[in-house]
């Protein structure tokens, strides 16, 4: 008779920790990358050895009750919800975000919930340290060891010296003979500083159109089809199709005495486009019965700019975002995947470590060997589902009450037997 109260103890048990646990859920709801628990139970037996038989050869054994057999966490997809902060991210399909502890050791999360430390690593909310690949020239190498990623607070970009410039633009074919007609560039010299590059364009009587460059209203030079820089204004002229022929080449070359110190000694101009196999394109300037007009402009240099922001795309590259709209390759968040997720440990903080049973982890960049991808700017939501929750509740509630009824029918017949001595 007392391992009658021994059985419906370990239910009373078992089903204890099923609450806990579905408390424990349900508690984590709202917490970011948060992966569900399921436990599940085995029966309990007496010891097998001498086992009694029946007539028929059928083993004769009475159940001694339940025990947990295991707390599975439930490692599905949660939902994704847009954040606040362009460095947050998630990982959509397998993997881990890879953290270095405060103690050294390595952690694992799907909370990518990180922020920014006052020297520039990337950090959790308990302040473990975002792994991953810094990029070298603003790329990432093959050869990249794994490293804290660190974001360069405060990094000015320098300047880039324009060499190149377009203008894509009509010059009317039928403007009156000594119209003249300007098109403007903005470039740099190597210290970054803003400069107009002005062509000015005179129609004459034969159709053609004579172009005279300046820098800031000073008189340049032109460089016509490799010829020796002159002063003489270009002559532009066009076929029957208002496409140009002359001249085929064309670079300016400002003059650098008035750039006050700095560089800009030449700036080439693309009169026509280039495909993609390389061969000629479309010309750039042509000479159409439209009004003049440029209709875009293109130049290669840049002025100085410092870090304002970052950016994650979904290889997981963390993109420097400057003041002067450049933008470059900072770092790349790294992925760890194990052979068996289940074999995971929770060490609280939303994070997990390596197992012998999940096997070490193999980390790489996202997108590659079964890793999943990064949604930058996105957080991984908890996995728990409220609904089923409540339901394994009830169910919890209700093997903890027929339980506690059992003990009570059982103490009522201990009391029935004291009746009868």
């Amino acid at each position: 008779m007392s391992f009658s109260f021994n059985t419906s103890l370990s239910g009373l048990n078992a089903q204890s920790s099923a609450l806990n646990v579905i408390g424990n859920n349900i508690a984590n709801a709202n917490t970011i990358g948060f992966r569900s628990g399921n436990i599940t139970f085995m029966d309990v037996f007496e010891n097998s050895f001498g086992v009694r038989l029946n007539g028929g050869g059928n083993t004769r054994q009475i159940g001694n009750g339940v025990q947990v057999g295991s707390v599975h966490t439930d490692f599905s997809q949660g939902n994704v919800n847009e954040s606040f902060s362009s460095l947050h991210a998630s990982i959509q399909g397998d993997g881990f975000f890879t953290l270095q502890n405060q103690n050294g050791t390595a952690g694992y999360t799907r909370a990518g919930d990180f922020t920014v430390s006052n020297d520039g690593f990337l950090v959790t909310p308990n302040g473990s340290r975002v792994q991953g690949y810094m990029a070298t020239n603003g790329a990432i190498t093959q050869d990249a060891v794994l490293t804290s990623v660190q974001i360069p607070i405060g990094q000015t970009l320098e300047p880039q010296v324009t060499t190149e410039g377009t203008l894509r633009m009509n010059l009317d074919a039928d403007a009156l003979t000594g119209a003249n007609f300007h098109a403007s560039l903005q470039v740099y010299d190597t210290r970054g500083t803003a400069h107009t590059l002005d062509l000015e364009f005179e129609r004459q009587a034969d159709g053609t159109f004579l172009m005279s460059p300046s820098l800031d209203g000073n008189p340049a030079n032109s460089v016509v089809d490799g010829n020796p820089p002159t002063a003489t204004p270009v002559t532009f002229d066009f076929d029957t199709n208002g496409d140009l022929i002359t001249p085929t080449t064309l670079s300016i070359e400002p003059d650098q005495s008035f750039i006050d110190g700095a560089t800009l000694a030449s700036v080439e101009m693309n009169l026509r486009q280039t495909n993609a196999d390389g061969s000629p394109g479309a010309f750039n300037v042509t000479s159409y019965a439209l009004p003049s007009a440029v209709s875009s402009t293109l130049q290669d240099g840049f002025p100085a700019g410092e870090l304002s922001s970052a950016v994650v795309d979904a290889e997981g590259t963390i993109f420097g975002i400057f003041s002067n709209g450049q933008s470059r390759v900072i770092g790349q968040y790294a992925v760890a995947r194990f052979n068996s997720n289940a074999g995971l440990q929770r060490t609280g903080g939303n994070m997990f470590a390596e197992t012998l049973a999940s096997g070490q982890a193999t980390v790489g960049a996202p997108g590659t060997g079964g890793r999943g991808s990064i949604a930058g700017g996105y957080l991984e939501q908890s996995n728990v589902n409220i609904t089923n929750e409540f339901v394994d509740l009830i169910e919890a509630q209700r093997g903890f009450q027929a339980n506690s009824r059992v003990i009570a029918g059982l103490n009522q017949t201990f009391q029935e037997i004291l009746n009868i001595i």
